[in-house]
């Protein structure tokens, strides 16, 4: 099982951003780069991504820049972190002779997967302590 790199960790913040723009205009790359931290080329290359897996829009123009293509209470963590990353906690090939280890292997993919169906909209009930303004 391999860990969640930057490209989930940085797309999942940009999200989060998203999640919050005024009003759900679209927000530039560069203001999103100043609140998560992230360079402009590398999230330009995120949000690329997660314009092709339909999870952000783009938007031409003055005013233009991305914004969620959907609501947020109706994206997973897991979407997004799948999206970037591909399927998450997948076992393949031969995991053992014994039937209680594929057992076992999918029992714990699906409880991982599990763990991040949180919806977006729910990061800030979860962890409200930790909420800023845009």
């Amino acid at each position: 099982m391999a860990g969640i790199s930057t490209r989930g960790i940085y797309g999942l913040a940009a999200m989060h951003v998203l999640s919050h723009a005024p009003r759900n205009r679209a927000m530039q790359i560069k203001e999103i780069a100043a609140m998560t931290q992230v360079s402009h080329s590398y999230l330009e290359q995120l949000l690329s991504a997660l314009r092709k897996g339909g999870l952000v829009i783009s938007i031409r123009g003055a005013n233009g820049g991305y914004k969620l293509a959907r609501p947020a209470h109706e994206i997973t963590v897991l979407e997004i972190i799948e999206v970037l990353e591909g399927p998450l906690c997948k076992i393949d090939g031969n995991v053992g002779a014994s039937v209680i280890l594929e057992y076992f292997w999918s029992d714990i993919h699906e409880k991982v997967r599990e763990l991040f169906m949180l919806k977006l909209s729910e990061l800030d009930q979860s962890f409200q302590p930790y909420h800023y303004d845009i």
